[in-house]
């Protein structure tokens, strides 16, 4: 439990004071342990950051493989729109995560920036396998024009950055109409 709770109450700090401001002593504060017991969990602050990291980035990864396994049998339009609603779907309930993410992604890597960008990279692996089914079950159902399919897949996956800041920065009446539009113009340009 003491693991857990140190982790949940880093998450915290991290996301709203950044890896360099935030300090292990705080952590340990809200968690309501002295200091030096964080060493028997985590060797280092920049061990419990990456802790942290890969801790919202196997959540995320859980999160989008059940989207993925869940929209299997959508025809690729209606699939590639619910693979993108899970952004919202995703962080509406995690605001934490999402500033913890949103952090992460904008201003800092920590310490081991590398290793962070490893684990964000193969934690995709299986969303992307699913936008390039839907772009391919597409064009060979003639629904979508036919094209790149990697440059699509990046163009989707560029898309969903972009939705994650629009999600953290704007009100969810604003993101939501901003959802649609978007979705609009990508489905007709893909149907065209």
């Amino acid at each position: 439990m003491t693991k857990a709770r140190i982790l949940a109450e880093a998450r915290r700090v991290f996301a709203r004071r950044g890896y360099a401001e935030a300090s292990l002593r705080e952590i340990a504060e809200a968690v309501g342990i002295k200091t030096p017991s964080l060493y028997a969990h985590f060797p280092s602050k920049e061990a419990l950051y990456q802790a942290v990291y890969a801790e919202v980035i196997v959540d995320h990864t859980a999160f989008f493989d059940e989207l993925v396994r869940t929209s299997t049998e959508l025809e690729p339009l209606p699939r590639l729109r619910h693979l993108l609603g899970g952004i919202e779907a995703y962080y509406r309930d995690r605001s934490e995560f999402a500033e913890f993410s949103l952090r992460a992604a904008v201003a800092e890597y920590g310490p081991n920036g590398e290793t962070l960008r490893e684990i964000f990279l193969t934690s995709e692996t299986n969303l992307a396998a699913a936008v390039r089914r839907a772009y391919d079950d597409g064009v060979s159902a003639g629904a979508f024009a036919p094209g790149d399919p990697e440059g699509f897949t990046a163009l989707v996956f560029v898309i969903m950055e972009g939705l994650f800041l629009q999600l953290t920065h704007y009100s969810p009446d604003v993101y939501r109409a901003r959802f649609e539009d978007a979705w609009r113009h990508l489905s007709a340009i893909l149907s065209a």
